[in-house]
């Protein structure tokens, strides 16, 4: 049988539980002063010896090469610093630093600031489609002015027609002219206002647009703020299985 075969550290591990029974009955028989006490005294303490004399062979245990799995561990590196300093080690290595967290700071902020601003893109639907019921409004109105006019000028070449027939019809030719006349400043005054309208008609389109770019943007910026956050999590799960592996190093 060979010190540290299989069948060895069979015979060891009975050995060992047989001697301490012969030991604590001994001793057993000495504290109560019963008969052969010195007898089993000396033979529970020659069995004892007995054991540390075979344990001598035994082979001594093997400690696992930890650096094997562990390259720092090889070099010592790390071993005077703190989890904080380690930690601080390995995210200047990823380019991680102060500003970057300052950054990713600003970021969450300014995607808090785009996420109520969203809200105001659906207020500004509703006023879009306001102005277009306006210029809707406007143009019929226009419609009917131009149907006036035409209504107007009939009567008024009717007038030329008639005015051989007496003297009034001078004065309702003069009353004809000043109502068309009002009639021309109401058209001009409608014309003047469709073009204010239609301009502020392209000015909320084009801050339609920018809030959509602007939505756009945001949508980005979450996704590259999701991908920063798993890179965080997967470094958070080498650091915290480094330092499981060192705790149970040095236990």
């Amino acid at each position: 049988m060979k010190p540290g075969s299989k069948q060895w550290k069979n015979f060891m591990a009975k050995l060992y539980g047989w001697g301490a029974a012969i030991v604590i009955i001994g001793a057993l028989f000495k504290i109560q002063h019963w008969e052969g006490a010195s007898l089993m005294l000396i033979l529970g303490l020659g069995t004892e010896a007995f054991i540390f004399f075979m344990s001598a062979f035994e082979k001594p245990h093997e400690e696992p090469d930890w650096s094997l799995v562990y390259p720092q561990l090889a070099t010592g590196e790390g071993a005077d610093k703190t989890p904080t300093q380690q930690l601080d080690d390995m995210l200047s290595k990823a380019s991680i630093d102060s500003n970057m967290i300052t950054k990713l700071g600003d970021g969450m902020r300014h995607l808090g600031e785009q996420a109520s601003k969203m809200g105001e893109v659906a207020d500004a639907s509703v006023a879009a489609k306001g102005y277009s019921d306006s210029l809707v409004k406007a143009s019929n109105r226009v419609d009917e002015l131009s149907s006036t006019y035409e209504e107007v000028s009939e009567g008024l070449t009717g007038l030329v027609k008639a005015s051989a027939e007496g003297a009034s019809t001078g004065a309702g030719l003069a009353k004809m002219n000043e109502n068309l006349n009002s009639l021309n400043d109401m058209y001009e005054g409608q014309l003047a206002q469709m073009h204010q309208n239609r301009e502020l008609f392209e000015g909320i389109g084009e801050l339609m647009k920018n809030l959509n770019d602007s939505v756009e943007d945001t949508k980005v910026y979450k996704e590259n703020i999701s991908e920063l956050a798993k890179n965080l999590a997967s470094l958070n799960t080498v650091y915290g299985n480094m330092l499981n592996a060192m705790g149970g190093g040095r236990s």
